[in-house]
């Protein structure tokens, strides 16, 4: 719900960035069959784009666009070339290409605001409000709306003006802030209304829906919906009626009404498709799979399953994410440039007209002359300085593509350390089973020939002691021989390539285990070390759809640190303090819930907030890549949509709790 608030706030601008042109299509058109200038052409390109695109013409309204931003470079028409620029931005980032649009709007703002495209700049700040809204970089998404807020009041853009309120509104329900958005979203309403402003009514109508939808209200949320779904602003406009479809089908699922989730659900699913918005499909066929596995409808679940991957594959590739970043982290560094160079020629600049200033005392002709050899020097080191600037960025670009491959192969490292201290753990581990196996196998061969003995002298009541004592071994040879074959597959398990099946699994046996290799391995390379190791497991803990090579490595991470933080508290804390690591396991509110506790050294407040940062570690030189942590936030919250939360008082405790959803 949350990544569907900000598509709808661009949507909103492009609407209204379309609203303010659309009747403007018709007189170019006629304007350009009149004058046959290639700037009216260029206008009118752009200008039909908009209206193509809106009308779900999408093909249409990008060729358009490109048409039209490559007449304007042509033709050298700047004006026209940014407002393209701007238009395919908005499409680009529509359709779900972050670092498309993103990339475009880098470029474009600053040639609008040179340019004084006011229009052109709102649209840019709000095009970037919606990706750092999407990327959750709430503060930066906020910065932007701003920014296009203030843009709208400053030129008094009276329609872009009530979008930039309801987008602000947006971004506080993606944040949970009721009130906020609640006071934005009202403010958009009564200007509206007081500027008659009908087109843009139906925003704050779904917003007051949205608002009463996350205060349990349900009903109330329907009929506001419903409202929105009949105003004029959304007639024949799919993205919005998708929406409103999807929204009412939320609702009734809150309200346990399968059937009318599933109706809602098709109808959203119907508009997403006409309108080929990524995140709507995604979201509409996410509540079909949802209630299709409720009524046991595994075939049409599937099926929906398959079309929830493939769009948000669309949305969210890995690829795309880390353009996005070396997009950001290029725009920055371009910012430093551009303000190093200013002010190394504004401090250039005093200089010589303190020289000037001083100058006209003694002799004016003197002063002339010194002062236009000192400008020539001036430029020879402004372009001394500029190649030096060039120089630098290029061994920016080669550091940081090498620190890319360096992470890499961190990760691998991490996930190889893992293996390796399974691996101890595991040796230690499966002697216990192996010992039991031998010694009960040389007591059964004493006991076979003791039998023999018997039967040769006769004795059979003896012959039947010995026989229910050989098979009261072979039983535990049996246990102990099942015993190690299960740490061997565990092993096997996790050391395997993980193809991201998930099985059901029972997290009680899983956590047991690792817990105990965990330990062992430790010790295997310390053997002074000694902890309490304490469980308290549900007996009743339902089980679970997990990628258990997954949930092994998280579970793996989280004992490590415990024993870490108690051993490297024994050393300093005495001989009174005794190390004790515990794990728990129960079943609340839908979800599985594991905590694992230690009574360590604790997390210091100043970097509870950095340890599931890549690459952040607390441990000395050489004892830490600084990944267990955040590979483990990444596959219990990007991998299995839980939780994972960290309780700590530093020297004290360090308490870590996973909440995973029950299938």
């Amino acid at each position: 719900m949350k990544k569907l608030l900000v598509f709808t706030a661009l949507f909103m601008a492009c609407c209204s960035f379309a609203l303010a042109q659309k009747s403007d299509v018709d007189s170019l058109r006629k304007a350009w069959q009149k004058n046959k200038q290639d700037t009216t052409l260029v206008m009118l390109l752009m200008t039909k784009s908009t209206s193509d695109y809106l009308t779900t013409n999408v093909d249409s309204g990008m060729i358009c666009a490109r048409q039209g931003l490559a007449l304007a470079r042509k033709i050298n028409f700047k004006k026209g070339e940014v407002r393209c620029k701007a238009a395919i931005a908005t499409f680009l980032n529509i359709s779900g290409d972050l670092p498309g649009s993103l990339k475009i709007t880098f470029e474009a703002l600053p040639e609008a605001v040179n340019l004084k495209e006011e229009r052109v700049v709102a649209s840019c700040y709000n095009t970037r409000g919606l990706t750092y809204s999407t990327l959750k970089d709430h503060k930066k998404s906020l910065d932007n709306y701003y920014a296009f807020l203030h843009v709208t009041e400053q030129y008094h853009y009276t329609n872009l003006y009530t979008v930039a309120l309801n987008n602000i509104a947006r971004q506080y329900l993606d944040m949970n802030r009721l009130d906020s958005a609640a006071w934005f979203n009202q403010k958009a309403y009564d200007v509206s209304i007081q500027k008659h402003l009908k087109k843009n009514i139906g925003y704050p109508i779904r917003n007051f829906g949205i608002i009463r939808f996350k205060k349990g209200d349900m009903p109330g949320a329907i009929g506001y919906f419903r409202r929105s779904l009949a105003d004029s602003s959304t007639h024949g406009n799919h993205y919005l009626q998708s929406e409103d479809f999807r929204r009412i089908a939320e609702a009734y699922q809150k309200l346990n009404k399968t059937d009318s989730v599933i109706d809602y659900a098709q109808k959203a699913f119907g508009e997403a498709k006409l309108d080929r918005n990524p995140d709507q499909v995604q979201r509409a066929t996410t509540l079909l799979t949802d209630e299709y596995k409720q009524k046991g409808d595994f075939k049409n679940a599937f099926y929906y399953q398959q079309l929830t991957q493939a769009a948000k594959d669309s949305l969210f590739s890995e690829q795309k994410t880390l353009q996005v970043q070396n997009l950001a982290y290029n725009e920055e560094q371009r910012k430093q440039e551009v303000q190093a160079a200013e002010i190394a020629y504004q401090n250039r600049v005093r200089f010589y007209v303190m020289l000037g200033v001083i100058g006209v005392f003694v002799l004016i002709a003197i002063i002339l002359l010194y002062a236009n050899s000192q400008r020539k020097k001036a430029n020879h080191l402004l372009h001394e300085q500029k190649e030096e600037i060039e120089a630098q960025r290029d061994n920016l670009e080669k550091a940081y593509s090498d620190l890319q491959v360096t992470q890499t192969q961190l990760v691998q490292s991490e996930k190889m350390a893992s293996l390796g201290e399974l691996t101890a753990g595991i040796a230690h581990e499966i002697q216990n089973p192996l010992n039991f196996v031998n010694n009960f196998s040389e007591v059964n061969t004493e006991l076979l020939e003791e039998m023999q003995q018997e039967i040769s002298n006769g004795n059979l009541d003896e012959v039947k002691e010995i026989a229910d004592s050989i098979k009261e071994n072979q039983l535990k040879i049996s246990q102990h021989g099942k015993r190690a074959d299960f740490i061997v597959k565990g092993m096997l398990q996790h050391s395997r390539t993980n193809t991201g099946e998930k099985q059901e699994t029972n997290l009680n046996i899983l956590a047991d285990e690792f817990f105990k290799l965990s330990y062992h391995g430790l010790r295997a390379k310390d053997k002074s070390f000694n902890a309490e190791m304490t469980t308290n497991f549900d007996s009743q803990l339902p089980h679970i759809n997990v990628v258990q090579q997954d949930i092994g490595r998280v579970l793996l991470n989280l004992f490590n640190n415990a024993f870490y933080a108690v051993n490297q508290k024994s050393k300093t804390a005495g001989k009174d303090y005794k190390p004790e690591v515990s794990i728990s396991t129960t079943a609340k509110n839908g979800e599985v819930i594991i905590k694992v506790k230690d009574n360590g050294v604790g997390i210091p407040d100043h970097v509870k907030e950095k340890i599931m940062q890549p690459f952040f570690t607390t441990k000395p030189t050489g004892e830490g890549t600084g990944l267990g942590l955040s590979l483990t936030y990444d596959m219990v919250v990007k991998g299995h949509n839980g939780k994972i939360d960290v309780s700590t008082k530093e020297g004290e405790f360090a308490e870590f709790t996973v909440s995973l959803p029950i299938n």
